[in-house]
């Protein structure tokens, strides 16, 4: 090869260099210029760049998914590069966010975007973290109902966050063991009487903790229809207090007397799994079912609902307000909530199928019906038909905080 030949190779490597890294170093989006970009145009801006998505860490299943099947499809699709920042908790990245803006770091950021809901939404948006409006300008949006677009655990969405995910509070049990599991919260605290040391739950503010000590609450203060307003003081009093001396009156019968509690679902699901406890519990309707299959639970494991409901959600996504690639954001959430990527997640990691079907094709409805459910999942109709609202974030903080205080510490 002459030098006029080597001159050119290397020409060519550097400019396409230069195209791989276009996008990546074009200067971030406003909301106000997203308003005046061509869905097109936005997606020539994401082609070709890595997106970083800060996501729970706490399933190794659903962890595996993103990064290798999602993954390797967003990379065929768009050649976007999807990295996957492992989080304990959704509040790891909101507070770096907020120290990050309260430090004026208002570009660069290393989260592009984020799965979110309830209190930590609640929170990045009264902090002025989130980047948006941008949720409504997604083609992919009309296929989630007004009701999913429009508030998070009673936080006004406007806009700032899109519906991806829909969960739903099930308890799982062994038939073999307990053929007739308690279905109410008051029938539960006369079981964990009656059957000391074989109850638990883990330690809020884990998730899973919380949503079980939401569930007394709201029976506590007459039922899931006293708390659809926005947070009341004086119900919040009453409730509490009840709820309080609920947890109190079975800790003595719960696991280990109560002393200690579980720090994960995963800890309580190896509890379960050895026969030391007699329930686990999830927002996935689908866990149970999981284990089954990877042989971790016993083929008898089975879930139900409380006769008076459980509760359940959506979980969202959120673009931070100094993402260094909102356009390649906006591409990878957009996919995330397409029906075609919906029914995927559905199949492979037994998640509810998030979008009603009164919006999808003739095609897409009978690939919805044709879904395989495992042997511990309940139906989708049982589960909407017992599906009880999230309260407003506000009863969720203070209930996880009186918790520590008057019966962890006490």
């Amino acid at each position: 090869m002459n030098n006029r030949s080597i001159l050119i190779c290397v020409l060519l490597l550097v400019l396409a260099g230069c195209q791989a890294r276009k996008a990546e170093t074009q200067p971030a989006l406003t909301p106000s210029q997203l308003a005046t970009l061509s869905w097109n145009n936005l997606e020539q801006r994401a082609h070709g760049t890595t997106v970083n998505f800060a996501m729970w860490a706490g399933d190794e299943n659903r962890n595996r998914y993103f990064q290798e099947r999602v993954a390797a499809e967003l990379k065929r699709r768009f050649d976007i590069t999807l990295r996957i920042i492992p989080l304990g908790d959704t509040a790891e990245a909101v507070n770096k966010l907020l120290t990050e803006k309260a430090g004026g770091k208002a570009a660069g950021g290393s989260i592009d975007f984020m799965w979110i809901n309830g209190e930590n939404f609640r929170t990045a948006k009264q902090g002025k973290v989130l980047w948006g409006p941008f949720s409504e300008r997604l083609p992919n949006i009309r296929y989630f109902d007004e009701q999913a677009r429009e508030r998070d655990f009673g936080t006004d969405i406007e806009g700032y966050e899109a519906p991806w995910e829909r969960a739903q509070f099930v308890i799982a049990y062994d038939s073999a063991r307990t053929p007739a599991p308690p279905r109410s919260i008051e029938a539960l605290r006369s079981w964990i009487k009656l059957h000391p040391g074989r109850f638990t739950y883990p330690a809020p503010p884990d998730f899973t903790g919380s949503v079980l000590i939401r569930h007394v609450l709201i029976q506590s203060g007459g039922g899931a229809s006293s708390f659809q307003s926005a947070f009341d003081e004086e119900l919040y009093k009453k409730a509490s207090a009840r709820t309080i001396d609920y947890l109190n009156d079975i800790k003595p019968f719960l696991w280990r007397r109560g002393e200690t509690y579980p720090s994960s679902p995963s800890e309580m699901n190896r509890l379960f799994a050895n026969g030391e406890i007699d329930f686990s519990m999830s927002y996935g309707p689908a866990f149970a079912s999981e284990h089954i299959a990877r042989g971790d639970f016993p083929p008898t494991a089975r879930t139900y609902v409380f006769d008076e409901g459980t509760i359940g959600n959506y979980s969202f996504l959120a673009v931070p307000f100094n993402a260094s690639n909102a356009a390649g954001a906006l591409e990878v959430i957009n996919f995330l909530m397409s029906p075609e990527q919906e029914l995927d997640q559905t199949r492979v990691l037994g998640d509810i199928f998030p979008i009603g079907s009164e919006r999808l094709t003739a095609d897409e409805k009978r690939a919805v019906e044709s879904l395989p459910r495992g042997p511990a999942t309940l139906s989708a109709a049982e589960l909407r038909s017992h599906q009880l609202p999230e309260p407003d974030a506000q009863y969720s903080n203070r209930l996880q905080q009186a918790w520590v205080r008057e019966v962890l510490e006490k």
